[in-house]
């Protein structure tokens, strides 16, 4: 098991890029297709999900605050059970890391580089992702805490500059089709990024605990500030596009394409860019760690053996799964929600509601 340790503020740098990382670029199409106009709203409601599968999370983490989700399963329903539980888990993990280079690599070959191969952008953040997963939780801690700050100001600085553009018109029709898009877009923001929540289980134990302090409200503050930060992203492309962002597929690209300040400040999408490989950059070494951290854990080895090994799968995924974006977005909209229901929020319940017993049983 990993060993370092990393202090509060250092594990909520990390959860907040992990969650919103790779989601400023993967949500905002399915997103806008499931809910339209009133795709922003659609993603708070999904973000109240969120919290609902981080308090869960979170009450396994006070029952143990010692060990990953991996051990926190095998203590409360038994060895067997968690073989059963994770192997399909851990597969998931995979499907989803893969999807989100993937994700990476279109937004590359369809808005920047179009001559580009794909799997040159596989390759090359793959490659960078496992050697950073490697070093270890808390150089990730100290080297994204920086990275953190400048993906922020890119974000801040990218929403406010096209100010120019914004129509507050074109976000009516608030609701044209009535409420069921919106769900729609709850079902699709709960597959991802919401159920991501339950992956970093995985590495929540490895906080310094502080005496009288908890976790919890930096996890919670962090989860909320996600939802503001993608909500924005949504809002502003709407207000920017109009009726021309459902028809995009990465609308920020778009909308940074707009800014235009006299003759001096142009056509700075390449910033942006920047930000989602930084953004995406962070997600997928935060994943190739939990996943690593899985792995050995289930099998009780040494951490960080695997790393290498799930990085050759991801890559091998992501460049066989799909033969072109719609086929991935079809994946997120429709395959991403049900699978991780099932093999992950259905399971972390069963869990949690067996340790909840078993406190009541020791402590009647």
């Amino acid at each position: 098991m990993h060993t370092g340790k990393i202090s509060y503020w250092q594990m909520a740098v990390l959860f907040q890029v992990y969650m919103t990382g790779s989601a400023l670029i993967n949500i905002q199409g399915p997103m806008l297709a499931a809910a339209q106009n009133s795709a922003w709203f659609a993603m708070l409601l999904a973000n109240l999900v969120g919290f609902v599968i981080l308090f869960l999370v979170l009450t396994l983490h006070n029952e143990y605050p010692d060990q990953c989700y991996v051990n926190q399963v095998r203590l409360t329903l038994g060895n067997v059970m968690s073989y059963m539980i994770i192997i399909p888990l851990f597969l998931v993990m995979l499907y989803i890391t893969a999807n989100i280079v993937y994700g990476m690599g279109q937004y590359f070959t369809t808005s920047m580089m179009r001559e580009t191969p794909l799997f040159i952008f596989h390759l090359l953040i793959l490659f960078t992702c496992s050697l950073t997963a490697t070093a270890g939780i808390e150089v990730m801690g100290r080297m994204f805490h920086l990275l953190m700050y400048i993906l922020l100001f890119i974000f801040i600085i990218m929403l406010i500059l096209p100010y120019n553009t914004y129509e507050i018109t074109n976000l009516l029709p608030l609701a044209p089709s009535g409420f069921k898009p919106i769900l729609h877009g709850v079902y699709v923001g709960f597959g991802f990024p919401y159920m991501d929540v339950l992956f970093f289980a995985m590495i929540i134990y490895l906080v310094k605990p502080k005496p009288g302090q908890s976790i919890n409200k930096w996890l919670y503050l962090g989860l909320f500030f996600n939802g503001i930060v993608l909500s924005l992203t949504i809002l502003c492309s709407l207000l920017g596009l109009g009726p021309l962002v459902f028809l995009k597929k990465f609308p920020l690209h778009v909308l940074a394409q707009l800014i235009s300040i006299g003759e001096i400040v142009e056509r700075v999408e390449a910033i942006f860019g920047i930000a989602l490989i930084l953004g995406t950059y962070m997600k997928i070494s935060l994943l190739l760690f939990i996943l690593d951290q899985a792995l050995s854990t289930l099998f009780k080895v040494k951490a960080a053996h695997f790393i290498n090994i799930i990085t050759v799968v991801v890559f091998l995924l992501s460049l066989t799964m799909y033969k072109n974006e719609i086929e991935l977005g079809e994946s997120g909209s429709f395959l991403q929600t049900p699978v991780t229901f099932i093999f992950g929020f259905v399971p972390l319940l069963l869990v949690v509601i067996v340790a909840k017993v078993k406190k009541k049983k020791k402590t009647a």
